[in-house]
């Protein structure tokens, strides 16, 4: 079902940059083409914070998901500046393509083109978009035109770059081990996080407090009852 319907999406990845985003140009923009593919390291995990940190967090979500977009806005800046950028917790980042799945594959693809450096900086830009594009998808738009909007700003390149990334092996390889892992880990809505192996439960944590109250939990950090002043006398 689910499961199958994205690793349709990822097979049909070559064919993404002729026909399936819809309303491309006949051809290819003018210019370079150039790309950078990752090929390096396109299958490693996308992680932010310090490899040293005592948690781990492990995140599969999809830029098409309205759930993730909403953790993206509310979640995501107290965490980087409480948690990661303090090297309390490492965050995993894992793509778990979401409906319209070629669409959602093709966005990932970006992100994996651009290499790990810049690859946050592409999923930053693409929650941004996320209303924009779907609104594109749902009225027939120019999808593509929009994704090769976004793979020029972030330095992927013009539209023949886009279709070289779309294209690549090892791109289609890494979103396609990274759909994987969550399915083994038993993924089946976005966004699903891992706490140090073990699955979030409830909505608690899809709030920046609710999130900060886990976290602290976790590194021990939970303030305690203070015991001053109970024998006074």
């Amino acid at each position: 079902m689910l499961e199958q319907t994205r690793r349709l999406a990822l097979g049909a990845l070559a064919s993404l940059a002729l026909v399936a985003c819809g309303g491309a140009g006949s051809g290819p923009a003018a210019g370079d083409g150039q790309v950078t593919s990752g090929q390096d390291g396109a299958s490693q995990d996308m992680v932010m914070g310090s490899p040293e940190a005592p948690v781990t967090l492990i995140e599969y979500a999809s830029w098409t998901c309205g759930a993730c977009l909403q953790f993206h806005n509310d979640v995501m800046p107290m965490l980087k500046s409480e948690y990661l950028d303090t090297g309390k917790v490492r965050l995993v980042f894992r793509e778990f393509p979401t409906a319209p799945h070629n669409v959602s594959v093709a966005g990932f693809a970006i992100a994996r083109c651009a290499g790990p450096d810049a690859y946050f900086d592409v999923i930053e830009e693409l929650f941004e978009r996320q209303s924009a594009v779907l609104s594109l998808v749902r009225s027939g738009g120019q999808v593509k035109q929009a994704l090769v909007q976004i793979s020029m700003n972030q330095g992927v390149g013009n539209e023949a770059a886009l279709d070289a990334c779309l294209q690549d092996e090892s791109i289609r390889r890494a979103i396609s081990t990274a759909i994987g892992r969550g399915d083994a880990m038993g993924v089946n809505a976005t966004p699903t996080l891992f706490l140090d192996g073990e699955k979030l439960e409830g909505f608690k944590w899809r709030s920046a407090d609710g999130m900060r109250e886990v976290l602290d939990e976790a590194l021990g950090e939970t303030v305690e009852s203070s015991d001053t002043g109970a024998n006074d006398g």
